[in-house]
Formats: C-alpha cells, structure tokens, sequence
C-alpha cells in the first residue's frame, strides 16, 4: 500500500519492486541520447528563490475548456503487456482524482470505455495511420464518446524506433500530407493537438494547419535518437507560437522541480508516463492519484518559494542556467 505520504522517488521504488515480481526488470531496457541530454539539461537548471512578500499558490489552470487543479497530465498512453485489464481505467481515474487529465495512445474499444467510464477529462491520441479511414474512424469515436480534446503523434510518421535500433510499424504509420493533415484536422470539432513538435517551423506549421495545440515531445525512447530535447527545443517553439496556441511538452520529467522549470521555460502544462506507469504498479489508481498530488505539491512549494502566485507568474526571470552542470 502505498501511503499518503510516500514521496515521488517511494512511489516509483514500489512500483519498480513491484513490477520486477511479475518479471518486468524496467520500463525500458535502453534510454535515448535525447533523453539523457534532456535530464541533463534540467539538471543545469536551477531557480532564485524570492522569500519576502509570502503570496498564496494556486496551481490550477483552464485547458480545452476544463479548470484542471494542476498542470501535470498523464502524456498519451497505451495499454502495456504487464498491466491489468482494468490498468488503463485505474490511470484515468487516479488522473481524476488528483484534478487532471489522461491522453490516449493506441486503445482497444473496450480499454477506452473503461476510461471514458471513469468520468476523467480523456485526450485521444491517434496514429499517424496510412489507412487514413482509420484515423477518421477513431476522431469520430472520441468526439461520440465525449473526449475534450483530439491530437496525432507526428513522430511516428516514419514508424517508431525500438530499443535505439530497429525500425518497426513504417506500413501501418506514414506520413500525412499539409493537405490531409489539414483535412483531419477540420473534420473534428475538438481541440486538435499536434505531438511531437520539436521545432519553431513544424510548430507554425501546426498552427497554419489549424491546431490549437502541440506537445513538444521526443516519444521518450521511440521516436530518434538524437532529435533535440523537448526542453531545449521549448523556448524557440514559445518565442514563435506561444501566444497563438497551447504548448505542452513531455519527456523524461520526474518531479515538481521538473514542472517548474518547463513552466518557466514556457510550457502551459507538462506530462508524465513512466513515472504514472510505476505509480499505477505501486498502488494503482491510488499510486497514480498520489504521485500528481507530490508533484503538485513540490511545484507549488516552489511557487511559493520564488513568489509566484500561480502558473501564468511563472517565467524565465526566476531560473538561472549553470552550464557546467552539463558536463
């Protein structure tokens, strides 16, 4: 049982003890380079602390036309082989419980029931499909069964990357056209977001194409080895588009400390997947409704610490960069 006042790092250790029972040694056997250089580059970061005039905290924020008590979201998720039949469920409502959303990657029907079922705010992810009736399939799903917000991993146009090496899925997934990306996007009257964004040009042109979103993402492990992090890619993609459009990111974040500086870097909302997944092992829905109330309470900590008294205060003028920490 994982208790209320496990920390972040005690509620992955469970889950990873927990895990390496049923034979699971770790989520994935190898880690990016642009993973690596990710944490690396969030380590450089640190944050002037502001102690005088004490302000109250408030972490909540309006997405897709919901008020989520915080900015950390479950980023899209499929069913893993080792998780229960009702894993995906469990997820959806530790999210809800904590005040906060789930996106969906690849989901059978009744996996997605089961989340719609739990009454969680749900995000529905789809792939990059060359049957593209498919993809139009699955939009038209999410819009009948109440999701607040559509999106496509544009990262996995060129397949998906296994274990650094081999290339799988490049016949079910390719490329979309500006033209019928476009045409996707105008047929569904949700929010549309694009994931995978990595760069100031792909980000406007997301937003010529009609998206009212992206996630600034590296796919942890299964997209390129060497795309560049979604943290340094971040301040560029904001400086181009981040008054026009929401800017989320993902990608190796671990705790509020995280949070905060993708935050101040100028993300709207940061999201988690492994550390949700080892929660979901170490107590289930339970574990995942802890974990995002740690790392909420960790980021407001922090909020209170530098004299921001809620998201939009947050800003790259209380985060300094020391470099060689990099090294």
């Amino acid at each position: 049982m994982t208790e209320e006042s496990s920390t972040v790092s005690e509620i992955c250790a469970r889950g990873r003890e927990n895990l390496k029972k049923i034979g699971v040694d770790g989520l994935f056997p190898r880690i990016a380079p642009t993973v690596k250089a990710n944490r690396q580059y969030l380590d450089s970061l640190f944050y002037e602390t502001r102690l005088f005039n004490p302000v109250d905290v408030d972490t909540s924020l309006n997405l897709f036309n919901l008020k989520l008590k915080t900015p950390v979201f479950c980023s899209a998720i499929s069913r893993l082989p080792y998780m229960s039949e009702t894993g995906m469920a469990d997820i959806a409502k530790g999210m809800a419980d904590a005040g906060s959303l789930i996106m969906l990657g690849i989901v059978n029907s009744a996996d997605f029931q089961a989340v719609i079922d739990t009454g969680a705010p749900v995000v529905r992810i789809v792939k990059p499909f060359r049957k593209t009736e498919r993809i139009y399939d699955e939009l038209r799903e999410a819009e009948s069964q109440g999701c607040v917000a559509v999106g496509m991993d544009i990262d996995h146009f060129h397949g998906v990357l296994m274990g650094g090496e081999r290339v799988r899925a490049t016949g079910q997934f390719g490329p979309q056209s500006t033209e019928e990306l476009k045409q996707i996007i105008s047929q569904t009257k949700l929010p549309f977001i694009v994931k995978g964004v990595l760069s100031a040009r792909d980000a406007e042109q997301a937003l010529a194409l009609g998206a009212s979103a992206i996630v600034v993402s590296n796919h942890a492990s299964g997209s390129f080895n060497f795309s560049v992090p979604s943290m340094m890619a971040l301040p560029k993609i904001v400086q181009s588009v981040g008054d026009k459009l929401n800017v989320l990111i993902d990608t190796g974040f671990e705790n509020g400390e995280d949070v905060f500086k993708a935050l101040a870097s100028g993300a709207e909302a940061v999201g988690f997947g492994s550390s949700i997944v080892l929660a979901l092992a170490a107590d289930g829905s339970r574990g995942v409704e802890l974990l995002i109330n740690q790392i909420t309470a960790q980021l407001a900590r922090i909020m209170a610490a530098t004299g921001c008294a809620d998201l939009p205060a947050i800003d790259k003028s209380v985060i300094a960069e020391i470099p060689f920490m990099r090294q």
